[in-house]
């Protein structure tokens, strides 16, 4: 059990660090990235990873 405590908190802080190197420092409900469940931090990433990919699909080559 405190195997997967531990990888939970791992996986916590990658999305943050991830989140933050793309600016968000909340989540969208205005939430700190640290005081939310992994899950909602999947979903922030999931949010962020969606609109880049989405903006690249409008560039012209």
């Amino acid at each position: 059990m405190a195997n997967l405590m531990k990888m939970v908190e791992a996986q916590k802080t990658l999305l943050i660090e991830q989140l933050l190197s793309h600016g968000v420092y909340k989540t969208s409900d205005q939430r700190h990235l640290y005081d939310v469940p992994l899950n909602t931090l999947e979903k922030e990433f999931a949010q962020i990873q969606n609109k880049l990919h989405s903006s690249t699909k409008n560039i012209v080559t």
